[in-house]
């Protein structure tokens, strides 16, 4: 099982075993799988059901039941306020068949298997922007007009009489000269008016609203209060060009090593394949540096299932929260630490003209740089003290003696 994504089945007995309070490690040995796999499904799928207050004051939402006597009228803002919790639910994250939901007026979360897996093809099926319609529907349309095209029908006729695909004319149009189909043998070639038909334009992707419901900076705040140990990544974008290319950067809480990659597009999709670059380079290493990311509300970052989910494995990978908007000093270390970058490649260097292997030197020599907030050690020996040297050298980043580090423009020329 491992290394492959959930199934239905698969969340099916996450429910059950929640229902049965089974620990993650139990359910995941079970299934196979990391605890922290089970943990994540459980995180990103459970449903938030917000407390009942009806007839109920601030006291009944108090813990701190031996000072209402002090502070008789309680409310939440007051210094002797604690919230209450419950043992249960933080316990196994869920509400799913608890004995006391009746009666219990606090917050609650549950996790259902039918709805997370619909949310997981949901998210799979993201990948095909600008096609209005699921992985399964698609299937069932191709296996439906693919024979009926090669009798000759057109597709007017196939429409008229199957109108349970609920599409106009135009519209699969559209979607066959696309390329949707392709795998099903379905072209332009199998349209009977294709040669009097002008060429259409290409279908342009459809732009969903981002959604960062549950990532959002608070949320950040409240993760790193109940996960104090996880490091925080950064994650940003820089440019000369808003064609492009594009630097997408990551700086590390614990030690300040910057890295950065090269993209062509300024896509989730795009940066996102960072991480998977990454997570084949670093293994089991990968966890203690990306687990954890912040970045800013920039497009190239919105789809955060791409982020925080392997599609590949179907492994849950990392979490990713976004800073407010207008707010990079939320995010201060990848944001000044580009101040050394812009020494080496300043606005009017073209970055198109700089490879990978460029940009890892150009880096080795920032992270050799000794910095104040250190005590005058480099990020680079911050970095090889809490994690190892080879660690780095999986990142590409060599250690530069310190009389040879160069933070200027000529450290590329030198290189051609």
């Amino acid at each position: 099982m491992k290394g492959t994504h959930l199934t239905l089945e698969d969340r099916k007995a996450i429910q059950h075993g929640l229902e049965e309070c089974l620990s993650r490690t139990h359910i995941g040995k079970d299934l196979g799988k990391h605890p922290s796999t089970i943990s994540k499904e459980i995180k990103l799928h459970r449903k938030f059901k917000l407390a009942s207050a009806y007839n109920r004051g601030p006291r009944y939402f108090c813990a701190n039941s031996g000072k209402f006597k002090e502070c008789y009228g309680c409310k939440e803002e007051c210094r002797n306020f604690k919230e209450r919790g419950c043992k249960r639910r933080d316990r196994i994250g869920v509400c799913n068949k608890c004995p006391d939901n009746s009666k219990c007026g606090l917050d609650k979360y549950y996790y259902y298997a039918t709805k997370a897996h619909e949310e997981y093809l949901s998210t799979l099926s993201d990948s095909r922007e600008g096609v209005n319609m699921t992985s399964s529907q698609m299937i069932t349309m191709a296996e439906l007009i693919g024979p009926l095209l090669k009798k000759g029908q057109s597709v007017y006729q196939i429409l008229r009489n199957h109108p349970e695909l609920g599409i106009s004319v135009k519209t699969l149009y559209n979607y066959i000269e696309s390329g949707i189909f392709k795998d099903y043998g379905i072209d332009n070639f199998s349209l009977r008016r294709q040669v009097s038909m002008r060429k259409r334009k290409s279908l342009k992707p459809r732009k969903q609203p981002a959604n960062y419901e549950g990532h959002k900076y608070e949320d950040y705040l409240k993760f790193k209060q109940e996960n104090p140990t996880i490091p925080t990544t950064e994650m940003d974008t820089v440019y000369n060009d808003p064609e492009g290319p594009y630097i997408q950067t990551f700086i590390f809480e614990n030690a300040p090593v910057m890295i950065g990659f090269l993209h062509k597009e300024k896509t989730s999709a795009s940066m996102a394949a960072t991480l998977d670059l990454l997570q084949e380079r670093l293994g089991e290493d990968y966890s203690k540096i990306f687990s954890l990311l912040l970045t800013d509300r920039g497009t190239e970052f919105e789809k955060h299932d791409l982020f925080e989910i392997n599609y590949a494995t179907g492994e849950i990978r990392s979490d990713i929260f976004y800073c407010d908007p207008q707010m990079p000093s939320q995010k201060p270390h990848v944001e000044n630490n580009h101040n050394y970058l812009r020494n080496i490649i300043p606005n009017g260097i073209r970055l198109d003209k700089i490879t990978q292997e460029e940009l890892d030197m150009v880096f080795s020599h920032i992270n050799s740089t000794p910095r104040a907030s250190l005590n005058g050690k480099t990020p680079y020996e911050a970095f090889t003290f809490f994690y190892g040297e080879e660690l780095l050298n999986k990142l590409n980043i060599k250690k530069i003696d310190r009389d040879e580090v160069t933070l200027m423009p000529y450290l590329l020329k030198n290189q051609k």
